[in-house]
């Protein structure tokens, strides 16, 4: 049976056994669309970080919880979504965190590409809507390059030129991906996700004053890809900037070399506001109600006794 087969058959089972509606959320990416922390709470099926709280939204308006599939790889780069490469990630063994991978093991010989678009067929396939899809993607690209111990050697022009050129891949690899997803579902509530900038939090980290304007140019990037496809684009780097201590793993560093970067569970919290926000006139979901006639009377009665008392007094 090919992986394509493999992946569709245990979509249909996760999707018979645990789903709660005919509607499915489909989140893809990185890390931090996996809702990592510090790796202490895997393997995951990734139905947590900012993920979670959202489809709890969702299920707040549908009535009843949509599915979640969350095909997110720690380490995942762009450029990895598509060849499955080790070594085109950021990090090794983000793969077998994941649950939903771990019929795929020891090998694991699929993509995330592979895997999302298989997933989708799956859902579809058994009369369920995608009509929820998240994507955030990118950030480790420019992780590689951070990591490269040549990059910091560079003048500061040549690091702006890879900078630069990584954005540019990025953004092309990104393109790549939403089309898929707008090929399959043209009409999905489609989100694309911005990055926080977690180095804000230590200004002595050698990549600080590079962090901020690389991840805003990327976060730019994805914004004007999303814009393409008809996503909204959700940035997450105004919720953290100045609270990166409060919302993000950076105090760890240097006891923690990997995941210091990271939201922390409050980090997500806070930045699962900012999506839900984007989603609230969606027009996958159902009119937000009115307040019945008698509750407007109400209100209205006790504002009277309010501005009564106020001149009385």
């Amino acid at each position: 049976m090919s992986v394509r087969c493999l992946v569709i058959a245990f979509t249909l089972l996760a999707l018979g056994s645990s789903a709660r509606a005919d509607i499915v959320y489909l989140a893809v990416g990185d890390s931090s669309a996996f809702g990592e922390t510090d790796r202490t709470r895997n393997p995951s099926n990734g139905d947590r970080g900012y993920v979670a709280p959202f489809a709890d939204y969702l299920g707040s308006r549908l009535g009843a919880r949509p599915a979640v599939i969350n095909t997110a790889i720690n380490g995942e780069t762009s450029r990895s979504f598509f060849t499955g490469l080790v070594a085109d990630r950021a990090s090794t063994d983000g793969i077998t965190l994941n649950s939903r991978y771990a019929p795929f093991a020891p090998n694991y010989a699929i993509t995330q590409r592979a895997f999302m678009n298989s997933s989708i067929d799956g859902a579809l396939a058994q009369g369920r809507s995608v009509k929820f899809v998240t994507v955030q993607l990118g950030a480790n690209d420019l992780s590689n390059v951070g990591d490269d111990p040549n990059f910091l050697a560079l003048s500061p022009s040549a690091q702006a030129q890879v900078v630069g050129q990584t954005i540019q891949t990025a953004a092309g690899n990104l393109s790549t991906l939403l089309t898929d997803v707008r090929t399959k579902l043209p009409n999905a509530d489609l989100y694309v996700i911005g990055y926080h900038n977690p180095y804000g939090g230590n200004p002595s980290h050698p990549l600080a004053s590079l962090a901020a304007p690389a991840l805003q140019g990327l976060n730019q990037a994805i914004g004007a890809v999303g814009s393409a496809y008809g996503a909204k684009f959700v940035n997450f780097y105004p919720v953290v900037l100045g609270r990166e201590r409060e919302l993000t793993l950076i105090d760890r560093y240097p006891a923690d070399n990997i995941n210091y970067v990271h939201l922390n569970d409050a980090g997500y919290r806070a930045v699962s506001r900012v999506l839900i926000a984007a989603a609230v006139d969606s027009p996958q979901l159902p009119p937000v109600p009115a307040p019945p006639a008698a509750v407007l009377l109400l209100l209205g009665a006790v504002g009277l006794g309010v501005r009564r008392l106020r001149r009385a007094a």
